[in-house]
């Protein structure tokens, strides 16, 4: 049951001050346009973060994080990120392949044996894990649908074979790199690959390689009832309580984290930025590097690297980002450009959270300096 007292109370970051003493511009579009939308859309509760000059110069939160509307969203709320759980599972993967614990190319294959998925006419040996954080192995089953009960939560093994609730099995669809396909089925074949090659939990060595070293102190990838207690609950389209759901898939579903923390694991993935940095600016540059297809992209196709999603902004400026969403009522999506240490992340508790991504197309217009009214739907 989550309580005031659960959630930290925290006054939001006070915005640096221009010389005319004025926070930066984009706060006054954040303070007008997200409680309209949440009033609109019928969100109960959201937390927003603004980093500026590699700086979190802007948090808050607003609603509620829990069904009766008695606990305020702070900073600090702790929200299910869903998909973030994707470019968090990118940075374990890279610092665990500059340890030399992993290999990037190798295929997967070596150490999943017996081969965990249904043999067919493609070659499942040509998959690694870079094509599996790229969703280009071929592999299918984009999201889940999670689990009531805590305790029927399937092993690895058992989700892959088609323990997911509905969703199916994880099957091979194309040959290795000929295209991109979401995949979060793809990301639990990782996910179990790693566990197999360090005999560690993944939950473990999240919080050793990435939560620990950046004081991330509210993030955690294991999805648990105590988990779960603290952190803000779900709701569904009209804003009704929606149950908390429980997911084994860890690499691709379960981030827990909250705006101050996540901002500080934005905040080390940019240039020159203070703080700890984890990753090396040559190790976040293959995050950031489109995929290779051995056939061409379709116009209209997603672009890519290795956990995040990269777009071109009106300014022809490249900005990296990621969203994520689940079956319990949850809605996150952040985005940021890497080299001038800018970036917005939103964290909402409820599904028609996703209205508020037009907050993260109006920054991205506002920092490329153009036209919101051709991009941005209302």
């Amino acid at each position: 049951m989550l309580t005031a007292a659960m959630v930290l109370t925290v006054p939001a970051v006070a915005a640096p001050r221009s010389p005319s003493g004025a926070p930066p511009q984009f706060t006054q579009v954040i303070e007008r346009e997200v409680p309209a939308i949440m009033k609109e859309a019928h969100i109960q509760g959201a937390a927003v973060g603004l980093i500026v000059g590699g700086k979190l110069v802007y948090a808050k939160g607003f609603g509620f994080a829990d069904h009766a509307g008695k606990v305020p969203v702070t900073p600090d709320t702790v929200f299910v990120a869903a998909s973030l759980s994707k470019p968090i599972a990118s940075w374990v993967t890279m610092r665990l392949a500059e340890q030399g614990r992993v290999q990037l190319d190798a295929s997967v294959a070596d150490v999943l044996s017996p081969w965990p998925l249904t043999q067919n006419q493609f070659d499942h040996r040509l998959i690694t894990i870079r094509r599996l954080l790229s969703h280009t192995a071929g592999t299918t089953l984009g999201g889940y649908q999670g689990w009531l009960d805590f305790k029927e939560l399937p092993s690895l093994e058992e989700s892959l074979a088609g323990k997911t609730n509905g969703r199916g099995a994880v099957e091979l669809f194309a040959p290795v790199g000929v295209k991109f396909q979401y995949s979060g089925g793809g990301y639990t074949l990782m996910q179990l690959a790693i566990e197999r090659t360090t005999q560690r939990k993944y939950s473990d060595l999240a919080r050793e390689l990435v939560f620990r070293p950046l004081g991330m102190k509210h993030s955690s990838v294991a999805m648990t009832p105590e988990v779960l207690a603290g952190a803000a609950q779900g709701h569904d389209d009209e804003g009704k309580p929606a149950p908390a759901r429980y997911y084994a898939e860890q690499a691709p579903s379960t981030l827990t984290t909250t705006v101050r923390d996540f901002a500080r694991w934005m905040i080390a993935g940019m240039a020159n930025t203070a703080g700890a940095h984890p990753l090396t600016q040559a190790q976040l540059a293959k995050l950031y590097t489109p995929a290779e297809l051995s056939t061409p992209r379709a116009p209209d196709e997603a672009v890519y690297g290795l956990g995040h999603f990269i777009e071109r902004l009106g300014d022809g400026s490249t900005a990296v980002g990621h969203d994520g969403r689940n079956q319990a009522g949850f809605r996150a999506k952040f985005l940021m450009r890497p080299q001038s240490g800018d970036g917005i992340v939103f964290f909402s508790n409820s599904r028609s959270g996703l209205a508020l991504d037009r907050v993260v197309c109006l920054w991205g217009a506002d920092v490329a300096k153009v036209e919101p009214a051709t991009t941005c739907k209302k």
